[in-house]
Parts: structure tokens; C-alpha cells; sequence
């Protein structure tokens, strides 16, 4: 009997109404891991990349991988992969939540979705039976109307349920997939591509046990990793304040996205929509994904005023920039409003804030006009004006319809690509490779198009933890020595997080060691992994993606990035900030090491109530200082020589990375470096 996973898939035809089982080889998993390097395993040997993304034709596959659904921290997610129609090339999205041990309690390892019903249906798992459903009654409905819905029509509370909104019924091409009303698979339109298959929704309960090799070791991984959670200052940052508190250090590095990337400070960002504002305003309490003792999610209300909402769950990082200072706008209620409408209608926050931010600076340059709006007047910080843009695109109503489309597209029909801020058609998450210069090569080369999730380096620039187990030395923000060697590191870790499957906060709360992920993986598997096996497996995920996409069509000329997040932010200061703190400002998580609760809590306490609510505020006068303030002199008098310093080195950056990656000219990866990972088959398709 095979350990940590089942063994077997779900597999469902919508066109025919049937499902069967289906078993993989032992083989398949101890190679490829489990969800999106399982996935990725799946639809090449099945040739998906030669379906269209809104075929019937077009696998979906919800995919767990071998920690996921087990009792370890941080082990509640799942992927979500097909054929991105916003991209059209490999897509994949990651969700937290409850829904994934459920999944794993039903005896599958996941569920794999081909066909498309004539009307809408809803999937039943559980551990007994598996059906598929009438939705007709809920097509229409909302996220978290669908999710009450079908709770009390199955009559188990502790059923969950993965659903789409009417923005992945109408194909709106960045549609995500919702669990727990605040856990999203984000990315890639993966709602978009349930809806082409009239799938509303699949709702799992299981009461089946995940089989485990080793007991006794399995029992030691998970209190040695909550063990060092216990002692994470990290995750106290994240349990205070959710990963939003990343905005007030974030924006005084200029890491954060503001006025559609063109501004490079701006003191109404964290002032009012950074995770300490948030925290004394419209918090009510923490939320955890299953089994999580970091628990970041936060929990909002809006009691009264324009942008009331009851209480759930409230904007994140990345919706706090992406429908905050991305458009300018400082209203912290309205950002809430914002986030929760774009999970009722099941859309992508990153998508969706950066297409709105591209057509605001098209009607402020006026390539976009009244006519096309139907007399709406865009402009920044237009709270009201932005709800009704995500409403009218979530039901393709209007200009909406143009916007459902997504930036890369909107920008080939209306001019400005410039101002469409994309990698692949993927919108840019919130993150700016001109303070984190590796996040250039990230954006780059990821393998869905801008992401951050496909690596590590974002946690690595920051100074959060570092790859010396995959022989990657630190490098300097603003040097390009040394970051393609840490690229291909930081995507052998990301892929393995994607596969095995965790959360990367959880994992790099407590360390982000690949020894303990072996450790973890072993105890459940027995596969009996080392550290160089995982860099292999890590690599070999890697190399399949890259080959999809190959095959769906991308080059090298698809591994590029805007001009304008390459270059000095053309309004506003440009900060420095980072060569000078990096990497002292995280200097404090090795304390955590000293194992003295006296002395974490007061450290802890210092970090609760002095950094973090004045990060902004004591870092960014800095920059006033002569050895900082110069520097923004000389770029407003338009010097060369010091553009050029603060210009990324991209293309010395990419060269070094082809070498390493073993990449031609086209962007494929050698015939020679596939069959060294084992993917002669991927070899002989891509060079057929």
C-alpha cells in the first residue's frame, strides 16, 4: 500500500456524466511529489497542452500533494491547474483554507475534470460516493452564497466547498476559485475554466485517515516544526498583523506598488491601509487555514458608512496594494469593500486591481474615453468609481466586458502598453523588482507569467532565510552578481512548496529548511529522500513546466518585463533604503534560536508595538539623509549615469540565468539537460 497519498485520482467527465478511479505508479509520485508537479505529470502524458483553455478538452485538476490534509502546520493547501485562458500557456493557482483535507479524507489524491456539462452541476465527494449534482439553482449566486447553499443541501457543516462566482460563470479570464469565503486559487482564471465547464462548484467530506510510513517519525516532524513556529518572531508578525504588514517596510524600500507602479512613496499607504491601521480599526479577530497555528488571515467588519460589510474575511497584502495604493486610494473601508466584493464575484485581486489600474491611466491619457465607459470617469482614489468597475466586470456589463479581458489584452485594444503591467498576460503581483532586483528575474521566468509564488526569492531578498542547502551564496538587492545562481535555487524550493503541497509562510516561518521538508515527506511517504534528491525532484517539476509552456507556445521573447518596473519610478522618490538595512533589518530572526520565552515575548511585544506600526515612519526620514537625497537629486535632473545605476540589470541578469537553466535561443530547455532529470518523453515531444 503506498504511504502519504492514496494512490489513486478522481476522474470526472462532465460530457458524459461518468467518474472512475484513477491508480498512478508509485513511480510517478516519488518523482513529481504531488499537486502542481503531479498535475504537470498528468497533462503531458495526456497532451493537454493541445486543448484551447476554454475547451471542453481542457483538463481542470484540483490536486493535493503528500503533506496535504495531514495534522503538520501549514499543510492546508492545493493546487488548482489547467490551461490558463488568460495566458494561454501552463496555469496554476494555490489554495488555502479547509477544503484540502477534506479532499484527502475522501481516499483521493485529487480530482481531475475533463468535458463540459450542457448546465450547471456541482461535484459530491466524499469517502462513500462521488455525484455529480444539478447547480441550476445556484448559478447567479455569489461565493458566499453558494458556499451557506450547498452546506445545508448536503447537511454537513463540516462538508467543504470550492466554488466559483458569476465572474467565473460569465469567463471573465482572471476568475479565481473560492473556499472558506477568503482562501482563493487567485491566479491564471482557473474559475474562468470551472465555468467553461458549467462546474459551480465541488463539495468534499471525507472521514478516511492519510496512510503514514513512519508514525513515530511523522509524530517528531510535526513538533519539531510547531516547535520552531512557537519561536518564530516572523510568524508573530503575521499572526498581528497578517501578511499586510509587510506595507509599512515594504513601502519605505519602495516595494510597493503605488499609482499603477509609477510612484515610489507614498505615507497614505501604510498609514492607512497597512496591517497596523487595519489592526486598530476594522479587525475583529485572527483566522487560521486547517491545522495553522500562524492563523494570518484576518477577520474584518465595517459597521456602518458607504462601505459597510459584516463581518469575514478582510484584504491581505497583496489586496490591500493591488485595490489600494495601486489606484492612489487611501480609503481603508472602501479597500475592504473592494477585497470582498472581488471574492463574492470570484476574482483574482491581483488581476483585477492591476486591469483597473492600467484604465485609469488609459482614461487619464486618453486612450480611453467617456463613450467607452458609458460616461463613467475614471480617475485616482475613486472609491465608488472602483466597486463599480469590479461589479461591471465581474458580469461583463459595459466597459467591463473589455476588462473581464485582462491587462495585456485590454492594452492591444486600446493602446498604452507602457502602462499594462504584465509578464506572459499575467498581471504583476505586488512586489517591485526595482527594490528586490531578483523579483526581475522571478517575474521573468516564472513559468505561469508573473508571479511570486513560483520561488523563493522574495522571502531570500528580504532577508528572510537564505539557500545555502542548494549551494546558493546571498546576494545584494541592487547587484546582479549572484541572482541568477539564487533564481534557479529559489525555484527548486518553490516547486517543491507546490508540490509537496505547504504554505510558504508556514515553511519559511519556521526556517524554510529543505532537511525538514525531507524530514516531513519521508515520515509520510518512506521514499527515504535527501536533500539533493529534492533539489532534483525540484528541478525536474521545473523543467516539465517550462516545456508546457514551451509547447503551448511561449519563447524567450515571453521572458520579458515592462520597462517602467525596470526603470526609476517616474514619479516621487526612488529609495535606497534596502542596500542599507538588507539584511540587517531581519537580523533579529535568528534570536529566536535562544529558545528564552522571556526574552522572545519582549522582543515580541517591541516588534508588536514599536517596529512594526512605525516602520514607515522611522525608516523612511532616511532617505532624506545626503548619501540617499543626493541620488534622488541626480534622478531629477534627468543624470544618466545615475538612472543607469538604478536601472535593473535584466539582461545581464537573464543571460546568466539561460546559461545556467541551459536554455536556447527559442527558450527551450536542452534535449541534453531534460533526459538529465529523466524527461526524455518531454524531450522528444518538445523536439519532435
Amino acid at each position: 500500500m503506498m504511504r502519504g497519498n492514496w494512490g489513486k485520482v478522481l476522474k470526472v467527465d462532465l460530457t458524459a456524466g461518468t467518474t472512475e478511479e484513477l491508480e498512478l505508479e508509485e513511480k510517478i509520485y516519488r518523482d513529481f511529489l504531488g499537486g502542481s508537479g503531479l498535475a504537470a505529470k498528468w497533462f503531458f502524458d495526456n497532451e493537454g497542452w493541445k486543448a484551447e483553455p476554454l475547451s471542453p478538452e481542457n483538463p481542470l485538476m484540483i490536486m493535493n500533494g503528500p503533506l496535504s490534509g495531514t495534522s503538520l502546520p501549514g499543510v492546508s493547501r492545493l493546487e488548482i491547474c489547467a490551461r490558463s485562458p488568460l495566458t494561454g500557456i501552463w496555469g496554476e493557482a494555490s489554495m488555502g483554507g479547509h477544503f484540502s483535507p477534506q479532499l484527502k479524507r475522501t481516499g483521493y489524491d485529487g480530482i481531475i475534470v475533463v468535458g463540459a456539462s450542457e448546465k450547471p452541476v456541482y461535484l459530491y465527494v466524499t469517502d462513500e460516493k462521488v455525484e455529480i449534482r444539478d447547480a441550476s439553482h445556484l448559478w447567479g449566486k455569489d461565493n458566499y452564497e453558494t458556499e451557506d447553499l450547498l452546506k445545508k443541501e448536503v447537511g454537513d457543516k463540516r462538508a467543504q466547498v470550492i466554488s466559483i462566482g458569476p465572474a467565473g460563470e460569465n469567463l471573465v479570464k482572471f476568475a479565481c476559485v473560492l473556499n472558506d469565503r477568503g482562501s482563493t486559487a487567485g491566479r491564471c482564471g482557473m474559475g474562468a475554466v470551472m465555468g467553461s465547464k458549467k462546474l459551480k462548484a465541488v463539495v468534499a467530506r471525507g472521514n478516511k485517515k492519510p496512510p503514514v510510513a513512519d508514525e513515530a517519525g511523522f509524530k517528531a516532524a510535526r513538533e519539531k516544526m510547531t516547535e520552531l513556529l512557537k519561536w518564530s518572531l516572523i510568524a508573530d508578525g503575521l499572526r498581528d498583523f497578517g501578511s499586510n504588514v509587510h506595507m509599512e517596510y515594504g513601502m519605505a524600500i519602495g516595494d510597493v506598488p503605488t499609482k499603477n507602479w509609477r510612484v515610489a512613496y507614498w505615507d497614505k499607504g501604510p498609514g492607512e491601509l497597512g496591517g497596523t491601521a487595519v489592526a486598530e480599526s476594522v479587525l475583529t479577530k485572527n483566522h487560521s487555514c486547517f491545522a495553522c497555528p500562524v492563523s494570518c488571515k484576518r477577520i474584518v467588519e465595517v459597521k456602518s458608512g458607504p462601505y459597510a460589510l459584516e463581518e469575514g474575511p478582510g484584504a491581505e497584502y497583496e489586496a490591500a496594494a493591488a485595490l489600494g495604493t495601486l489606484h492612489f486610494m487611501d480609503n481603508r473601508e472602501a479597500n475592504q469593500k473592494a477585497n470582498e466584493l472581488c471574492n463574492r464575484m470570484g476574482m483574482d485581486v491581483i488581476s483585477c486591481g492591476s486591469t483597473l489600474a492600467y484604465a485609469t491611466e488609459a482614461f487619464e491619457a486618453g486612450l480611453i474615453s467617456e463613450k467607452d465607459t458609458g460616461g463613467l470617469k475614471l480617475g485616482w482614489n475613486q472609491p465608488q468609481v472602483l466597486l463599480e468597475l469590479i461589479e461591471k466586470t465581474a458580469r461583463r456589463e459595459g466597459i467591463g466586458d473589455d476588462l473581464a479581458e485582462g491587462v495585456r489584452a485590454m492594452s492591444e485594444k486600446y493602446g498604452g502598453k507602457e502602462m499594462a503591467i504584465h509578464v506572459k498576460g499575467l498581471e504583476c503581483p505586488m512586489h517591485d523588482p526595482r527594490a528586490l532586483w531578483a523579483m526581475a528575474l522571478t517575474y521573468a521566468t516564472s513559468i505561469r507569467g508573473a508571479c511570486h509564488c513560483a520561488d523563493a526569492n522574495l522571502y531570500v531578498e528580504l532577508g528572510l532565510l537564505d539557500l545555502k542547502e542548494f549551494g546558493a551564496g546571498r546576494t545584494w538587492p541592487y547587484k546582479a552578481k549572484g541572482k541568477a545562481a539564487q533564481t534557479v535555487a529559489a525555484q527548486k524550493k518553490g516547486v517543491i512548496a507546490n508540490s509537496a503541497v505547504i504554505c510558504e509562510y508556514a515553511w519559511n516561518c519556521a526556517g524554510g529548511h529543505v532537511s525538514e521538508m525531507a524530514m516531513m515527506l519521508n515520515a509520510l511517504t518512506g521514499f527515504g529522500y535527501s536533500v539533493d534528491e529534492l533539489a532534483r525532484v525540484g528541478d525536474r517539476i521545473w523543467y516539465i513546466k517550462r516545456a508546457l509552456g514551451n509547447l503551448m507556445g511561449a519563447t524567450r521573447e515571453d521572458d520579458r518585463l515592462p520597462a517602467r518596473i525596470l526603470e526609476p519610478h517616474p514619479e516621487g522618490i526612488t529609495s535606497s533604503l534596502h542596500t542599507a538595512l538588507y539584511p540587517q533589518f531581519m537580523s533579529l530572526v535568528p534570536l529566536q534560536k535562544l529558545r528564552s520565552e522571556g526574552f522572545k515575548n519582549t522582543t515580541s511585544n517591541i516588534l508588536k508595538r514599536i517596529l512594526y506600526p512605525n516602520m514607515d515612519k522611522i525608516l523612511s526620514p532616511l532617505n532624506k539623509l545626503p548619501g540617499f537625497s543626493g541620488k534622488r537629486k541626480k534622478l531629477e535632473a534627468g543624470d544618466a549615469e545615475e538612472k543607469r545605476k538604478k536601472t535593473v540589470a535584466f539582461d545581464e541578469m537573464m543571460r546568466e540565468f539561460y546559461q545556467l537553466r541551459d536554455i536556447d535561443e527559442q527558450g527551450r530547455p536542452s534535449r541534453r539537460r531534460l533526459e538529465e532529470v529523466g524527461l526524455k518523453d518531454v524531450a522528444e515531444a518538445l523536439y519532435a
